[in-house]
């Protein structure tokens, strides 16, 4: 699953903000239970991790699973950091680590960019593999679409030497890629000409980009942008050929529409965001 989580716990850059209705965020990731979750636009500081700390309390009260969380090592170098959470119950992980390839400017924290985090997981069932929590650069100008390209161009290279260090070929980025077009750019390119056109750029070089089953996966002004994605290794047996990742909460396909009053609530109180989750087969078939 992933979710980004909109400048946890605040709402805003910096530190004021009414911040995050963390029972209600509780009971949502109960309800959902995901073994794995990649989060971003996480803050790191003490009341960020004060807020955390007592997320996982209550998603764990709910559930009856031990969640815990890592979040990037970048501290106070980026205002929003990616991480990943997992039910220890169901899921170990390992060889946790920043990666620097999804910084297009070359470092893990240059410029106020994201890294990736990584970290090898094995599940109950057996069901092994490399999972990358991602937040690549916003915005439509032609700049930020040329940054996010260059994010999207590392990641073949960088399933290569994860999978490679881990022996096994099964490889899953989860997160806020931001594919919303290019407004500046001659010729215009929109939201979903930029996810047709780095589905087949990726899948060229060994990565599917997994269809959604939703028109977006984010809510401002009325309006559905896709903006969350999961890509996976061509090799990945344990995920349907057929699969799509599931788009839930207000944006799923037949949600009901929501008043504007409503929709800043659920902005403020959860995220303008809505989870994204993939149902993998928990078996090892590699």
């Amino acid at each position: 699953m992933s979710w980004n989580l909109h400048w946890f716990p605040d709402g805003v850059p910096g530190h004021k903000g009414a911040g995050r209705d963390l029972a209600w965020l509780g009971c949502v990731l109960a309800w959902l239970q995901p073994d794995v979750l990649a989060v971003q636009e996480v803050k790191q500081s003490r009341d960020a991790d004060q807020a955390l700390q007592t997320l996982l309390r209550e998603l764990n009260r709910r559930s009856g699973g031990r969640y815990v969380a890592q979040l990037d090592d970048c501290g106070r170098r980026v205002p929003q950091h990616v991480g990943l959470i997992w039910n220890q119950a169901r899921a170990t992980a390992s060889h946790l680590q920043t990666v620097a390839e999804l910084n297009p400017h070359g470092a893990p924290c240059e410029s106020q960019l994201r890294p990736g985090l990584a970290a090898q997981f094995r599940l109950r069932g057996g069901l092994d593999l490399v999972v990358v929590s991602a937040h690549f650069k916003s915005m439509a100008d032609e700049r930020a679409f040329g940054l996010r390209r260059a994010s999207f161009q590392a990641v073949p290279g960088l399933m290569r030497r994860l999978t490679s260090a881990a022996r096994d070929s099964d490889f899953l980025l989860l997160g806020d890629l931001n594919t919303m077009g290019c407004d500046a750019c001659a010729p215009v390119v929109s939201g979903l000409e930029e996810v047709a056109e780095l589905t087949q750029q990726l899948r060229r070089s060994g990565v599917r980009l997994v269809p959604a089953d939703a028109a977006g996966t984010e809510r401002y002004r009325g309006r559905l942008t896709l903006l969350d994605h999961a890509l996976a290794s061509a090799t990945l047996r344990e995920l349907a050929p057929s699969a799509q990742s599931h788009v839930t909460g207000a944006c799923a396909a037949g949600a009901a529409p929501l008043s504007e009053r409503a929709a800043k609530r659920l902005r403020r109180q959860l995220s303008d965001h809505c989870p994204l989750v993939l149902d993998l087969t928990d078996r090892d078939w590699d």
